[in-house]
């Protein structure tokens, strides 16, 4: 199985991005002046560590946090190469993984045990915030959608959303078997406010999009709804 890492592309003033396979998912990388912040972690610890060694040369200061938009494996089973630093997640996220019907699978396939998966420390309900040295940053959970507990990181003065999963640019949104469209729909909606006719948002899986490509998806998706 191919597990590798691009190269941390910029997406704006110290916000990067890069790609990490087996499932093409965006990791994201946002520094301050202190520490830095990694979104979405990968899928085993070892390509969590080759995460926050890429970050960390990148960015040219220390990963301080790390953040999983939600609990599927490959945004989720790299973060026990975080422990030592604050790591943040849904308050949902534990419970999904262990629920999830694919898990037992998908450690296989990573060949992994459920000994190396972590949990977030720092679990929160609606929101959470960090500060990286004269930059803050937002953790928004926008209610259950394509989990129950898809989040998304906010950083306010670069105009930018790492929107996890709810947004999807590699191809069409992926409804699952806890998949709430209804939710979904109102995430999106949500997620629209906060964004402006500039405003950068990464999806999960895909390249960089904007407000325009975000209302298209949710009108994709409302046509999905039952």
């Amino acid at each position: 199985m191919d597990v590798s890492l691009t190269g941390f592309a910029p997406l704006g003033d110290r916000v990067w991005w890069a790609r990490a396979e087996p499932a093409s998912v965006t990791v994201g990388l946002v520094a301050g002046g202190t520490g830095c912040l990694v979104v979405d972690t990968g899928s085993c610890p070892s390509q969590g560590r080759a995460i926050r060694a890429a970050a960390e040369a990148t960015a040219g200061v220390p990963v301080v946090a790390a953040v999983v938009t939600h609990h599927h494996y490959d945004h989720l089973f790299g973060l026990a190469a975080f422990a030592d630093v604050a790591t943040y997640g849904h308050r949902s996220i534990p419970g999904s993984v262990l629920r999830h019907a694919g898990l037992a699978r998908e450690l296989a396939e990573m060949g992994l045990s459920r000994a190396d998966l972590a949990r977030p420390g720092r679990a929160f309900r609606r929101r959470a915030a960090l500060d990286l040295g004269g930059r803050p940053v937002g953790i928004t959970h926008l209610g259950p959608a394509h989990t129950p507990g898809d989040s998304v990181v906010i950083v306010p003065d670069a105009d930018l959303v790492f929107a996890g999963d709810l947004v999807e640019e590699a191809g069409p949104p992926s409804i699952e078997l806890d998949t709430s469209l209804p939710g979904w729909l109102r995430a999106l909606d949500r997620l629209l406010r906060r964004c402006g006719p500039a405003t950068t948002v990464v999806p999960g899986h895909g390249r960089p999009v904007d407000r325009a490509f975000v209302a298209a998806q949710r009108a994709w998706l409302a046509a999905a709804a039952p």
